[in-house]
């Protein structure tokens, strides 16, 4: 006798499907090699590409501690998160450096900071909401998972 186990499909189980914002990281990582060529080009060295490559991202730091959802940010971290997102910053950056108001390490520095906000869009992350939330239509991401049988896993 032959038992056959049936199995559910969760959200972690489909395979994931290319959509229209991953176009956004071709000019993220396009931006991320004129920046690499800029650094050797300028003989800068790694520095800006690495510091303003990730700080952006580790403004998720100021929310530890305090207790938010899962694909929620801490609403602690949402100012100083939004403060480093928003591509005005690095434009005006890389403006300034390109004008030679400021040296080349902050031109450095602007196109990395910009490759990451980009990249990151790409992958479905970017501003959030003063909850925490991205953005969006689905409700669902901003509702807690009440856990037992039938409960959809995030």
């Amino acid at each position: 006798m032959t038992t056959i186990a049936r199995t559910r499909s969760v959200d972690g189980d489909r395979p994931r499907r290319l959509r229209l914002g991953h176009t956004w990281l071709v000019p993220g990582l396009g931006l991320a090699i004129i920046a690499n060529a800029q650094a050797a080009h300028q003989d800068l060295g790694l520095v800006a590409l690495v510091v303003f490559g990730i700080v952006p991202h580790l403004t998720v730091f100021v929310g530890i501690g305090q207790p938010h959802a899962r694909g929620q940010l801490a609403p602690r971290a949402v100012p100083l998160f939004n403060t480093v997102y928003q591509p005005v910053l690095p434009l005006t950056l890389l403006g300034r450096a390109a004008a030679g108001i400021l040296p080349p390490f902050w031109f450095v520095a602007a196109l990395a900071w910009l490759s990451h906000i980009v990249v990151d869009r790409g992958f479905g992350d970017g501003l959030r909401t003063a909850d925490g939330f991205l953005p969006g239509p689905s409700v669902r991401s901003r509702r807690p998972n009440p856990g037992g049988p039938g409960a959809a896993n995030d």
